[in-house]
């Protein structure tokens, strides 16, 4: 492949136990919901959401400390 070429997709299955919950907000996690995993800690759709969006303003704010 090339420098730019498609990569195949990699499906991974995750085994939750019962108790999952948001590391931020605290919603329990059910089968079927979609989440993520960040630095080590399982976020909800939304809180994953912000956490990303926030992590983005944070680097841009160290590349625009001139």
């Amino acid at each position: 492949m090339g420098l730019f070429g498609k990569k195949k997709k990699q499906n991974v299955k995750l085994i939750l136990p019962e108790n999952a919950k948001c590391s931020r907000c605290g919603r329990k996690i059910r089968k079927g919901m979609k989440f993520d995993y960040i630095d080590g800690k399982l976020y909800c759709e939304k809180c994953s959401r912000a956490k990303r969006d926030w992590d983005l303003l944070e680097l841009f704010a160290l590349l625009d400390d001139d």
